[in-house]
């Protein structure tokens, strides 16, 4: 499988986990908004929500790291992809962005490297909704 290939599988699978960034998102706040604007809450069940609202934070800022790889996996559509990425590598070196890049990483970990953080988007999203299960469920509870 050729690069353009790889980068092209990348760009899709960015695209498509606008989704998870969204749901994530949109859990956050609702629960938020319901956390503020509600009954009184027990702390047990404010825990798990607060936990919920913290992995769809999280989330959300995985999906704009996701949203960053994107546009530079399109970009190197348009270029030669090794050049293009060597370049970036330096131009972040220069600018004091992250650590320097030890060498020239394939394109193929370039891709794996967003795969994992969509992973992540996802193990998130799935906390998420069992945090937020658990503190609607423990909001029954008399106390």
């Amino acid at each position: 499988m050729s690069e353009i290939h790889h980068i092209r599988i990348a760009v899709a699978i960015a695209r498509a986990c606008r989704w998870i960034g969204a749901a994530a998102l949109a859990i956050a706040v609702a629960l938020l908004l319901g956390l503020f604007t509600g009954r009184p809450v027990p702390t047990p069940a404010a825990v798990a929500l607060c936990l919920a609202i913290l992995s769809g934070v999280t989330a959300t800022y995985l999906m704009m790291r996701v949203e960053l790889d994107r546009t530079l996996f399109e970009a190197a559509l348009d270029a030669d992809p090794n050049a293009y990425f060597a370049a970036f590598d330096q131009s972040r070196a220069q600018l004091q962005l992250g650590t320097p890049p030890r060498d020239a990483r394939p394109v193929a970990e370039r891709v794996q490297g967003l795969i994992r953080l969509v992973r992540t988007m996802g193990y998130l999203l799935i906390l998420q909704v069992l945090f937020a299960l658990a503190g609607f469920w423990m909001s029954r509870w008399p106390f």
